[in-house]
């Protein structure tokens, strides 16, 4: 089973709405589970929550093709937003996703998924 952790930063209180959305959208792949890093997040009427705790997803899965529909999913979602900004890790390797053009991202999003993750 391969582990990616999702990042997202910006203001603690998008962030915390958007990593629910995007855990959400993730759900509908082909993935073995979709949690939220430890410690995270606070109950939906909470404040004052720490960002960085609510904010980083861990996504498992079996199968490299899901790596690369989590690509595109990540991809379109960034995009999405205009400050949306998001740190895909596995293991030693990351990459930061932006709201710059599909285009702009393209090449450096399928070179990273395309390469097989470590646990």
């Amino acid at each position: 089973m391969t582990t990616v952790s999702l990042t997202l930063h910006g203001d603690p209180e998008d962030v915390d709405s958007q990593a629910r959305q995007l855990r959400t959208e993730l759900l509908d792949l082909d993935v073995d589970r979709v949690d939220f890093a430890p410690g995270g997040p606070p109950p939906a009427a909470s404040k004052g929550a720490d960002a960085d705790t609510v904010s980083t997803i861990i996504v498992a899965l079996s199968t490299s093709p899901v790596l690369i529909q989590l690509g595109r999913v990540l991809r379109d979602w960034v995009t999405r937003g205009q400050h949306r900004k998001i740190e895909v890790r596995d293991g030693e390797r990351s990459i930061v996703l932006t709201n710059t053009t599909s285009a702009d991202n393209q090449a450096a999003i399928e070179a990273f998924f395309r390469h097989e993750p470590r646990d």
